[in-house]
């Protein structure tokens, strides 16, 4: 298997997923590495280039451990106001939901947030998804090593699971859950990334504006366009 520049690129190993994950022990990157190598150039991981390039977007997705899989929802009113088209529309109830801190201790919450509230509210009546009471929005929030969100992505990522793994009763539309459960987190990511065609855009090359063009289309509105450029330099000299 010939990588960037006719390099071999070989299995991914537990070892390389190490220095990108440095959190995540050792038996967990074996079995993500496992469900990697079944078959690198249909998943499209197949040098070292694109191994970078997706890594550096699960570093940022899932956190050091590889462990955040199902998506938080813990946001603070402004950030609810900033983030999210409804809480602009609706700044009243971002006040009701958000989180508030106690002054003088930051780790307490004089307020907790309401999660299932938020992630109603904010991921309501688009791709899919139906108005806040029906609870869609919870149900459908971003899950897996690449945080998948909606109920129409989670349906296409349903058709893509069965072309890449065969058909099976997997299906993420009906058990959303199962998104953040390993293997299928794993497993839901590759899925993303061969449905968007991301290793076409890792060819193009290992610049920052490379990395920020793949960010762009997996979470175009994200602050960490600057964390997933440092987190492709960890893992490009990782894999080469």
């Amino acid at each position: 298997m010939l990588g960037l520049n006719g390099a071999s690129a070989g299995l991914i190993t537990a070892f390389q997923l190490k220095a990108v994950f440095s959190d995540a022990t050792p038996a967990f990157l074996q079995g993500v590495a496992d469900e990697l190598n079944v078959n690198l150039v249909k998943f499209r991981l197949d040098t070292p280039l694109r191994r970078a390039h997706f890594f550096a977007q699960v570093r940022e997705e899932s956190g050091p451990g590889m462990d955040a899989q199902v998506e938080d929802m813990t946001y603070a009113p402004a950030v609810l106001k900033s983030k999210f088209g409804y809480y602009k529309e609706h700044p009243d109830e971002a006040d009701v939901d958000g989180y508030e801190r106690d002054p003088k201790n930051s780790r307490k919450f004089l307020r907790k947030p309401d999660k299932e509230a938020i992630a109603n509210k904010a991921y309501s009546s688009r791709y899919g998804n139906g108005a806040p009471s029906t609870g869609d929005g919870s149900k459908f929030r971003g899950r897996g090593l690449i945080q998948v969100t909606w109920r129409d992505n989670y349906r296409t990522i349903t058709n893509f699971y069965n072309s890449l793994f065969g058909k099976s009763d997997v299906d993420f539309e009906k058990n959303p859950e199962w998104m953040a459960t390993y293997p299928y987190s794993v497993r839901s990511a590759v899925c993303y990334w061969v449905w968007k065609e991301l290793a076409g855009l890792a060819d193009l090359g290992s610049t920052g504006a490379d990395v920020d063009r793949i960010t762009a289309i997996v979470n175009k509105y994200t602050d960490s366009y600057a964390r997933r450029r440092e987190h492709f330099k960890v893992a490009y000299a990782a894999f080469k």
